[in-house]
């Protein structure tokens, strides 16, 4: 796939007072390369800087993007699940869980969990009329904040229902000091018998990966 068109782009007009438009984000960064809009100038030049070592970087993000859909369709139709925790969602674009899983069963429930605030601004407008969605801002290393907030414990019936718990091309972003490992063994252990785990990650072809290294180096 090409490269996207170079342009200098609009910078988002309204901005909460936390946002650093002077450091590229993941979740802007991934949100450009999927063709979004909610992206500065500081991430589409990180963007192109990625590129020149990662060529492909494109056309991962979007093949990512793509497996995200299938995956989401495929447990809300034939695995019957109603309920989604998705970490690291990024920003709303295109191919939303939210969007997927009410398409296949409108009673579906997602709580979006992210560490950018962009992502919580942009996360709450797009879901101002949508009762059965949330966006929260939490740390995914720290699982016990999202299990315990207000909005998830709100949406998501622990006790009676499977969950479908989602790390889709995020966990690589965790340093082994902050436990991946740990991190996702908390979550399994939270949801009841009949839940699902959907994980993808970003690895290298030609750097070995180090034997009993945790899903997150």
């Amino acid at each position: 796939m090409d490269d996207p068109e170079r342009t200098p782009g609009s910078e988002p007009s309204s901005l909460p007072p936390e946002v650093d438009t002077s450091v590229p984000s993941v979740a802007r960064i991934y949100d450009y390369a999927v063709g979004g809009k909610d992206n500065f100038r500081v991430d589409r030049d990180a963007t192109y800087a990625m590129l020149q070592g990662v060529p492909d970087i494109i056309t991962t993000a979007r093949d990512n993007r793509a497996f995200l859909g299938r995956g989401v369709r495929y447990l809300a139709r034939e695995a019957g699940i109603r309920q989604f925790i998705d970490f690291g969602s990024g920003l709303p674009t295109q191919l939303n869980v939210h969007q997927v899983a009410q398409q296949e069963n409108s009673g579906g429930h997602v709580v979006y969990v992210d560490n950018d605030p962009v992502v919580l601004a942009h996360g709450r407008a797009l879901l101002t009329d949508d009762q059965r969605t949330t966006v929260i801002q939490a740390d995914m290393a720290r699982p016990a904040a999202v299990l315990e907030h207000d909005d998830t414990r709100r949406l998501i019936d622990f006790a009676h229902e499977p969950v479908a718990v989602l790390y889709v091309s995020v966990l690589h972003c965790l340093p082994d000091e902050a436990e991946p490992r740990q991190a996702v063994a908390t979550m399994l252990d939270a949801v009841p018998s009949g839940s699902y785990l959907m994980m993808s990650r970003t690895w290298s072809a030609t750097t070995p990966t180090p034997r009993n290294s945790s899903p997150g180096s």
